[in-house]
């Protein structure tokens, strides 16, 4: 392994930019690395602080989460593409460096790997639950021999912060479709159904977290509708409803005994919002 790509999407990241791509070249990696940049059209300075800070730099004409990434990842030269979002910040100076590794060591046929998310210091209560039960302390290798001790997880892939192996993501098709969210569902779905793994890697850990306003969290939960509806049939053996369930049960939980009243508050309100926009774009299609 001589290079790794990183393919960042930008929109209006003036605020993240500096951070994130100094604390990415602090990294400590025995690789060479460059840095993707495909900037969409953003009313700030986006795309000059990347032309400084990145090693290629182009402007998104109209952005889509899939066909933008697989865009990127044609311009790429590494041997191993990783793919972030702006609004990450790496744990430690090995993130990438343990994010990688299991690509180049390749046991048990691993081809991606995703990395550990934990709520920034000043994220919710809830969120940070959330993240906690998304991403345990534990490693958890998915193929299509784990597909009944994962259940949904074991095609949960995140490209927050994920790698793959450029030449079995081209094989596979990549990203070259259009979806409005949950490519990376997508991609994993493929890379289970040929036979190959998937890594949740719990030691390379990245910062994230949202508190989504009402619009937000709206806009996003009905695109997840519409996506579970387009890829019904694609989806059928991995139930969205149980994981649902036991996220609920875990926040409940965790919530009361941490005498979190306003949080079980806002938790009842989110849930509607969320429940209500999936409902909508489930029947949209």
């Amino acid at each position: 392994m001589d290079k790794v790509s990183i393919i960042l999407p930008l929109f209006n990241g003036e605020k993240y930019i500096k951070k994130l791509i100094s604390s990415i070249r602090e990294q400590d990696v025995n690789f060479e690395l460059e840095i993707i940049a495909a900037v969409s059209k953003s009313t700030d300075n986006s795309f000059y602080l990347a032309e400084k800070l990145c090693d290629i730099v182009y402007q998104v004409e109209i952005f889509n989460h899939a066909k933008t990434r697989h865009e990127a990842a044609l311009r790429a030269s590494g041997e191993i593409l990783v793919f972030i979002t702006q609004d990450i910040i790496p744990f430690n100076n090995y993130w990438l460096q343990n994010l990688v590794t299991p690509l180049k060591d390749n046991n048990n046929n691993i081809v991606a790997t995703y990395s550990k998310q934990v709520a920034h210091p000043d994220a919710s209560e809830t969120e940070k639950l959330i993240r906690k039960f998304n991403y345990p302390d534990y490693n958890r290798l998915c193929n299509n021999k784990t597909k009944y001790k994962w259940g949904r997880k074991n095609i949960f892939y995140s490209d927050t912060s994920s790698a793959t192996i450029k030449g079995v993501f081209l094989e596979l098709g990549g990203y070259n479709f259009e979806v409005g969210t949950n490519e990376d569902v997508i991609y994993a779905l493929n890379v289970i159904n040929n036979e190959k793994s998937i890594l949740y890697n719990s030691e390379s850990i990245v910062y994230h977290s949202h508190d989504f306003k009402i619009k937000s969290a709206y806009n996003r939960y009905k695109l997840i509708g519409e996506f579970e509806k387009k890829y019904i049939h694609e989806l059928k053996s991995y139930s969205s409803l149980s994981e649902g369930r036991l996220l609920l049960n875990f926040l409940l939980r965790n919530l009361i005994k941490k005498f979190k009243l306003k949080d079980l508050g806002l938790l009842g309100i989110d849930l509607l919002i969320r429940y209500l926009a999936y409902r909508k774009g489930y029947k949209s299609i």
